[in-house]
């Protein structure tokens, strides 16, 4: 040991110690498993992100969708209201022929009778 101890002094160069070729590639091997770790989580996250762009996107074109059939609703419902009035119902009646009874008629519903007519 003194004899190398010596001759290392001569040279410059010292002996390698036993544990620093095992402690390189146990700390390579942890920086590659933390850039694996940041890899794979950039890359979840990149796939998270798309995804919920493309629902976002979706749940979008579904509000446009679901406010104008809404919006027909309201107009279909509007046309029933305006053509369910007595005026229009009497404009249609007429226009199709149709014309008032001068006395009114009744159906007895127990007896199936017609009731007021002449």
């Amino acid at each position: 040991g003194q004899l190398q101890a010596a001759n290392a002094g001569r040279t410059g160069i010292r002996p390698a110690s036993p544990s620093a070729p095992a402690r390189h590639p146990r700390r390579m091997s942890f920086v590659l498993l933390v850039l694996g770790l940041l890899g794979g989580g950039l890359v979840c996250l990149l796939v998270v992100n798309t995804t919920l762009a493309a629902a976002s996107i979706g749940i979008s074109r579904l509000q446009q969708q679901n406010a104008a059939r809404l919006q027909q609703v309201q107009e279909l419902q509007q046309q029933v209201a305006t053509e369910g009035s007595p005026s229009v119902i009497e404009k249609e009646a007429a226009r199709l022929g149709m014309r008032p009874e001068q006395v009114p008629a009744f159906v007895n519903l127990r007896t199936a009778a017609i009731v007021g007519r002449r």
